[in-house]
């Protein structure tokens, strides 16, 4: 077993700041000395070939992997974690792109310092079985339509044989490593979470109050959370959701373990937010976010110390951070560092910046369909100007960027536009809101769209906006008038 229960709290830093917050390191917190280990952490970067010429495909490029690797290897990691899912289509030449990615940042495996960058890396169900998705006849199979041929750049052909001459290391179905003194334990895709529990509780030689960690590519079934309940420091990291970690609710505590969702790097297929905000869906939700955003490209440096361990957000396409860091001592707390009560605490509340103003305004549907499709390319079927009722027009809220309080980001913002007798609620979520601070679209300003035929009666109606952080706490309203004319 790693570490009992009674070692793991008797060697436990106890760790307290300000008035009763139990570990809630404000966002501007900076460790007095070096990490003792520094971890780059991405997922689901998805990299894949064209159908049509086995080329890795332009759109898909290697780019972002290259600026991750980069950053990780300009902040001195000690280890790269990929939570799976490298190659999209499963083949020999998309994880051979990872790999010329990697030696490119990391020659012979070695940092700039000298030091060697470990790799900690599972696969996912891509790597497993994207060569047959896509439908019969389609992708791998129409590329490489002869079997024989085709296993030759499959890598779940052989499995085992790739992995070892693109990465220089045995797959090993389960695997074990200790880097500069911290335990790393990581299941490939489709094994039996028996064979990781029977793993760990059978490794000896980690020192409390260090955890350890687990590594797989998607989110822990149920079995093998209940075995990992007897070892109180382990954390572990997944990925396969794709889902975005500008949102505080990607922490889990599964089983009293804290797991945290690594984010995909490739933006190919992420999901919309709405279904991960319960306390947004009593509200009528404008949209995912603001038209024209550019899709977040996301990744994680943990750093170690001797009392805690500190997870920064970035986000690598334009660049910046996501937003405060997540800090969790080492050591027993109630509630537990990551669990929404604590993390409500820490998030704060958004404000908007004195002086703020919204701007509303009457315009037709067909301009702002414009301003809607320019960024997707859909194409646009605008209303005849002739027709200018009510149908054909909207009430256009503009929201300034709500970043009055620099220690609490803004995520969403809920409207309410009051009339006689009635009130209409709307939510939408912030321009950039999954981007890096700063790299918001348009200055950070959000833009709400309302059909007039929803508005409520009156001749002055109030509208009034409120920032809201991922946890659902909430800043200072700021309001307008708009009367019709």
């Amino acid at each position: 077993m790693i570490c009992s229960r009674r070692e793991f709290f008797a060697g436990a830093s106890a760790f307290t700041l300000g008035a009763g917050r139990l570990f809630a390191a404000p966002p501007g917190w900076k460790p007095s000395k070096k990490p003792d280990l520094v971890l780059g952490v991405i997922s689901d970067t998805h990299l894949r070939t064209m159908p049509t010429s086995g080329r890795i495909d332009a759109k898909w490029s290697d780019k972002y992997l290259a600026r991750a690797l980069t950053h990780f290897r300009d902040e001195n990691v000690d280890a790269v974690v990929h939570c799976g899912d490298f190659a999209h289509l499963g083949q020999v030449e998309e994880m051979q792109a990872h790999a010329d990615a990697w030696y490119r940042a990391f020659p012979n495996n070695r940092a700039p310092a000298g030091h060697e960058v470990v790799k900690l890396f599972v696969s996912g169900n891509h790597e497993l079985r994207g060569s047959t998705y896509g439908g019969k006849g389609m992708f791998v199979r129409r590329l490489y339509p002869d079997p024989e041929e085709r296993s030759r750049h499959v890598l779940a052909s052989d499995m085992a044989g790739n992995w070892e001459r693109i990465w220089g290391e045995r797959y090993e179905l389960v695997w074990h490593k200790v880097v500069k003194g911290f335990h790393f334990f990581g299941m490939q895709w489709d094994v039996d979470e028996k064979a990781m529990a029977d793993l760990v509780d059978g490794t000896t030689g980690c020192e409390p109050p260090r955890p350890f960690f687990v590594l797989r590519h998607a989110y822990p079934p149920r079995a093998l959370l209940a075995r990992m309940k007897k070892h109180p420091n382990a954390v572990g990291l997944f990925g396969h959701l794709h889902y975005s970690i500008a949102n505080w609710r990607k922490v889990f505590l599964a089983g009293g373990m804290p797991w945290l969702q690594v984010p995909s790097l490739n933006a190919h297929g992420y999901p919309g937010l709405r279904e991960e905000d319960p306390w947004l869906t009593k509200l009528k939700i404008e949209g995912m976010e603001a038209a024209g955003s550019v899709r977040a490209r996301q990744g994680m440096v943990i750093r170690l110390y001797d009392d805690m361990m500190v997870v920064e957000r970035r986000e690598f396409g334009e660049g910046g951070s996501l937003g405060a860091d997540w800090v969790m001592p080492f050591g027993k707390y109630d509630p537990h560092p990551f669990s929404k009560e604590s993390l409500k605490k820490v998030i704060g509340e958004p404000q908007f910046r004195a002086g703020a103003k919204l701007s509303v305004f009457l315009d037709r549907i067909d301009k702002i369909n414009k301003i809607e499709n320019a960024a997707s390319h859909n194409p646009v079927n605008p209303v005849d100007p002739v027709q200018e009722d009510s149908a054909s027009l909207r009430l256009c809220v503009k929201i300034p960027l709500a970043d009055g309080n620099p220690d609490s980001r803004v995520y969403a913002y809920e409207v309410v536009v009051a009339g006689e007798g009635r009130k209409l609620h709307k939510a939408v979520y912030a321009a950039g809101c999954n981007m890096g601070v700063g790299h918001e679209p348009n200055g950070g300003v959000t833009e709400l769209s309302i059909p007039k035929a929803e508005l409520p009666p009156g001749d002055a109606l109030t509208i009034a906006v409120r920032p809201i952080t991922s946890l659902g706490t909430r800043g200072k309203s700021l309001a307008a008038k708009w009367h019709r004319t």
